[in-house]
């Protein structure tokens, strides 16, 4: 049974089977089948305090996630790992913090139309398309005194040519984008958001099996 993963900023949330091997001296919150206590933000806060990982252990790792994303309000999402034609890997800068373009989907769209739109948006590009999915990756947050569960489709795209001109959204607070590869490239994965690192596991997955 898959493993599920939530975040909270860099803090994260593994719903794992009962019976499940974890990593030694992680703590541990075990989900019964009768537990009738809602599994909300402020109990996982406070399970996870201020360690960086919390274990679920439950019956029904997906149910348990889906449950707790179905008592806050869903904001859905979608955005773009873009490689082009020399395998350079483009990045953003967004408030600081190295990132992945993407955004809100508009009513009527779907995550693929989305996800394209974003990163053309926030990027200047003026031609991508979409290679294959990769993953969701959902985060919970406190927006305007609410909490709620933001859930990102991501997609792996195409943009053709040798590393294309970009143009930063700075309405979007994007201070830069660039293409990146090799050591440049993992420098800013490895200081950007642990959802952003799921992404480009899930990358690494797909470029492994088409070998």
């Amino acid at each position: 049974m898959e493993v599920m993963v939530l975040f909270f900023e860099n803090k994260l949330f593994r719903f794992c089977p009962v019976g499940s091997e974890v990593v030694g001296g992680e703590p541990q919150m075990v989900l019964c089948s009768d537990d009738c206590e809602p599994l909300t933000p402020e109990r996982l806060l406070e399970a996870i305090g201020h360690n960086q990982v919390l274990n679920i252990l439950c019956q029904e790792p997906q149910k348990a996630i889906e449950e707790f994303c179905a008592a806050l309000p869903v904001v859905r999402a979608a955005g773009g790992l873009v490689e082009n034609a020399v395998g350079e890997v483009l990045m953003i800068r967004r408030k600081g913090w190295p990132d992945l373009p993407k955004g809100h989907i508009d009513e009527g769209e779907s995550a693929e139309q989305a996800a394209v739109r974003e990163v053309m948006e926030e990027t200047g590009l003026a031609d991508v398309e979409i290679v294959a999915p990769l993953c969701t990756t959902r985060h919970f947050h406190n927006a305007y005194g609410r909490w709620e569960v933001k859930q990102t489709e991501w997609y792996l795209m195409y943009a053709a040519g040798e590393s294309p001109e970009l143009r930063p959204e700075e309405d979007e607070q994007i201070t830069s984008a660039e293409w990146l590869r090799a050591r440049r490239l993992w420098d800013a994965v490895g200081g950007s958001y642990s959802t952003i690192k799921v992404v480009f596991e899930r990358f690494l997955e797909f470029k492994i099996g088409e070998i």
